[in-house]
């Protein structure tokens, strides 16, 4: 871990809370240069405040994810600020129920354009950077709902699934740089609390610690807790007979999907 991650240069989407702030504190005493990007400038710079003991240096800027050119310039302001971009954490990700009982597309568009197309325009700004440098590491937080497609939360799943077929695509296109896909399950954090059914809960210092490992490792992909990453494959492996019978009968992810 020391020797992976003091002195690195690292760019966190989604700092503002959340695994965004846990990978944070996370990475605040190993001497880091961290780039912290959200829309809420002032948690992130509470957060900051909170981590200057540490000696880690910070660059804060408030962007939202949904617009490319916005993203193109804080990553290259970030790259300009550090020198070099070791390591993106392309974190930033809302949820949400999308049922036929409560379809919404303004929450719909917002989740693609957040979860999916604010990943891409990320990734590809990072990509330019990392492949004049011919080396760097990017991370994506999927999720463990990007398992199967869980009923009344399609969208969600959907969006997840699409960002590991994406980045499993660019490991084979950058053979140069390094990829790492992360499935959470459940982890104590806004995205999901008030759901009454969050099965292995880890808290996010946990969640932390286990990615931080799994990145410095050179881990192509990760899903957490054990418990998640066996159901995670079992339910992969089901024929979608068995699979439709049993998410029918439990309706699974109704409260809320992991991640």
């Amino acid at each position: 871990m020391n020797s992976y991650w003091t002195g690195k240069s690292v760019l966190i989407t989604g700092a503002s809370s959340g695994l965004g702030w846990a990978i944070a504190e996370a990475l605040a005493p190993y001497d880091v240069h961290l780039g912290l990007l959200s829309r809420r400038e002032a948690e992130m710079r509470r957060l900051a405040d909170a981590l200057r003991h540490t000696g880690s240096r910070f660059w804060i800027h408030s962007c939202d994810v949904r617009a490319r050119a916005a993203v193109d310039q804080a990553v290259n302001g970030f790259a300009a600020e550090a020198g070099r971009l070791d390591v993106v954490w392309v974190n930033s990700g809302i949820g949400g129920e999308t049922s036929r009982e409560r379809w919404n597309w303004d929450l719909v568009e917002d989740m693609i354009d957040t979860n999916l197309k604010g990943a891409i325009y990320t990734t590809e700004a990072c990509l330019r950077v990392m492949a004049r440098q011919r080396r760097g590491t990017l991370v994506a937080i999927s999720s463990a709902a990007a398992m199967r497609g869980l009923p009344a939360r399609g969208i969600y799943s959907a969006t997840k699934i699409a960002l590991a077929y994406y980045f499993e695509a660019l490991t084979l296109e950058y053979p140069e740089l390094r990829f790492t896909t992360i499935y959470p399950g459940f982890v104590d954090t806004p995205i999901n609390r008030g759901n009454p059914n969050r099965v292995f809960l880890l808290t996010p210092e946990r969640a932390a610690s286990i990615m931080l490992r799994a990145v410095a490792r050179g881990r192509r992909e990760v899903i957490y807790p054990w418990q998640m990453n066996v159901l995670f494959r079992l339910a992969r492996a089901l024929p979608f007979a068995l699979y439709r019978r049993r998410a029918s009968r439990t309706q699974v992810g109704r409260p809320a999907a992991p991640g």
